[in-house]
């Protein structure tokens, strides 16, 4: 009975390890298709951003001479838009180069020069090792000389996906190769009753492509969950980057109605013939500073931060940050960082100014007689910092995930949260909200000790 089901058991176990393969494959090129479609949008965020600012690069190019260049290389740099700014020839000589050389050889192909006209460009990759580059190659003319602007700028985003998909197609190749030898064996010649081992191999190679069946389901859920965080990371970018554009122009716009609301305030205030006028002088003096105040909460969101990372002492920081939010409150905000927290890598002034926010946020929503409790302690070589109060705890439309504008607070922007996550981040960090028991919020950061990786 055994030797008439034991073909039947073989031709399971071989449809199994089919099945398993055609798994692997198809997760190993949706990797590549997902890959290719994290190319496609970095290449799109960055074509939009050079797009946007081609008018005032043309019109800073458009005098002849060392001194725009250097205008055209100092605009990219303050707009962001690339880390080193080149002008070369189109043969590839280096004219000038801001504020050192790319490290990358790549220069376009001479069919690729001849479609670059100008007004244009045109944007590819250039990896070296773990390090990926987005260059961007702007066609100008100095006078009658034909020129190109290359803009190189970091991509961290491909540069880790990069690494988790080395490390996916790694795992792919490994699971191919058993399979590829499991069938090998299973297509061995079925050896006479004598010569078979006591043990049941067959049943051994079925629960190991089981293993490899679950574990290949596994990586496929892991590798939508890592290309969905990828692609919600490109969608927040690009709206971030819309945004700043259209905030810069509207700031400007408003800061030179208030600055000269302000000027004609100070006049009235100065000539005030009775003391209503100087009132309402002053009132309107107040209201301008109240609204300037609000621009700059929103440039401060929206602006791309240069970290300068310094070594400091994190709790000492949080001391400082605990002592100025409580002054007025006593005994209402508490530090307690372990002695295993020390030195943190990291740009001071920004963190001082996340958690700053974090630290207002949670004595607000605490109310008049609330307390903050901010401790800090080293986890598994992460630093991890929780701000907790007492208030009321996390709103019904909080509970998916912190959004910019939502605010529980009368006149509150809901921009303090948001600015926090976006330092954080900056960082290589993470930030979480959860209840906190009886009551309360505790936010949670997760902070690398030694900086965010280049």
């Amino acid at each position: 009975m055994a030797d008439r089901q034991r073909p039947s058991l073989r031709f399971a176990v071989a449809l199994a390890l089919a099945l398993v393969a055609l798994v692997e494959v198809h997760t190993l090129l949706q990797g590549i298709r997902s890959q290719r479609r994290l190319r496609d949008r970095v290449v799109t965020d960055v074509r939009e951003r050079v797009i946007a600012a081609l008018p005032r690069l043309t019109a800073a190019l458009a005098r002849s001479g060392l001194d725009s260049w250097n205008e055209a290389t100092g605009l990219v740099l303050a707009e962001g838009l690339a880390s080193e700014v080149e002008v070369r020839e189109p043969g590839g000589r280096l004219l000038l180069s801001r504020p050192t050389d790319a490290p990358v050889a790549h220069w376009p192909s001479p069919a690729e020069l001849d479609s670059l006209r100008e007004p244009g460009s045109i944007t590819s990759f250039a990896q070296s090792g773990p390090v990926v580059r987005v260059l961007t190659y702007v066609a100008f003319r100095n006078g009658e000389r034909p020129l190109v602007l290359r803009l190189a700028a970091r991509a961290p985003d491909l540069e880790e996906d990069a690494r988790e998909r080395q490390r996916a197609v790694l795992s792919h190749y490994l699971a191919l190769c058993l399979l590829v030898l499991a069938g090998g064996l299973l297509l061995l010649p079925e050896r006479t009753p004598e010569e078979r081992p006591a043990a049941n191999v067959l049943d051994a190679y079925e629960q190991a492509m089981v293993r490899l069946r679950d574990r290949g389901h596994e990586m496929t859920r892991e590798h939508e969950a890592e290309r969905r965080r990828l692609e919600d990371v490109l969608h927040d970018k690009e709206a971030m980057a819309r945004a700043g554009e259209l905030t810069a122009g509207i700031a400007h716009e408003v800061r030179n109605g208030l600055g000269t609301i302000v000027g004609y305030a100070r006049l009235v205030e100065r000539s005030a013939a009775s003391a209503e006028s100087e009132d309402a002088a002053r009132s309107i003096l107040g209201e301008c500073a109240t609204l300037e105040a609000v621009v700059r909460r929103f440039m401060d969101f929206v602006r791309r931060e240069t970290l300068n990372l310094v070594p400091f002492d994190l709790r000492r920081m949080l001391s400082r940050v605990a002592a100025r939010e409580g002054r007025g409150r006593e005994g209402r905000v508490t530090v307690d960082a372990s002695d295993d927290v020390g030195t943190l890598v990291g740009d001071e002034e920004l963190l001082e100014r996340a958690f700053e926010n974090l630290i207002r946020n949670a004595l607000e929503a605490g109310g008049t007689n609330g307390r903050v409790d901010v401790g800090a302690r080293l986890e598994a070589e992460t630093i991890v910092v929780t701000v907790s109060d007492d208030g009321p705890g996390l709103p019904e439309e909080a509970r998916e995930g912190p959004r910019p504008f939502l605010t529980t607070k009368p006149g509150g922007l809901g921009l303090g949260l948001p600015i926090a996550i976006k330092i954080v981040r900056l960082h290589q960090g993470e930030l979480t909200l959860a209840d906190r028991r009886p009551r309360g919020v505790q936010v949670t950061v997760r902070l690398p000790p030694e900086g965010p990786r280049p």
